[in-house]
């Protein structure tokens, strides 16, 4: 894993968007939101950060969310061992992003 210490801001807004993308799965038939799954499954891996419950309300856009956090992650003074992670969990972040909008656009049609 990555042995650097992600700030929680992070972890607390890939948490809520995941929970806000889960809702959003569960009310929608036709399955798209599964397009969503490999990116935001590959940011939580990079941050290596468990499935957490989400308490908090609901109503945020989880693409702004996503993109918060890789924001975030592009602010970390990590060591050149440590950047192709900081790079890739960056990518990530910014692929659910998008993954994320392009669902959201494909329901707004």
């Amino acid at each position: 894993m990555n042995h650097i210490e992600v700030p929680s801001r992070v972890s607390e807004l890939v948490v809520e968007a995941e929970a806000i993308v889960e809702a959003l799965e569960a009310k929608a038939p036709g399955g798209r939101w599964a397009m969503t799954a490999f990116s935001r499954f590959r940011s939580l891996q990079l941050l290596g950060a468990p499935y957490q419950p989400y308490d908090g309300d609901l109503d945020g856009d989880p693409a702004e969310l996503y993109e918060q956090a890789a924001g975030e992650i592009d602010q970390l003074d990590v060591s050149i061992e440590q950047l192709s992670w900081r790079l890739a969990l960056a990518d990530a972040l910014r692929s659910a992003a998008a993954d994320v909008r392009m669902v959201q656009d494909a329901y707004d049609v």
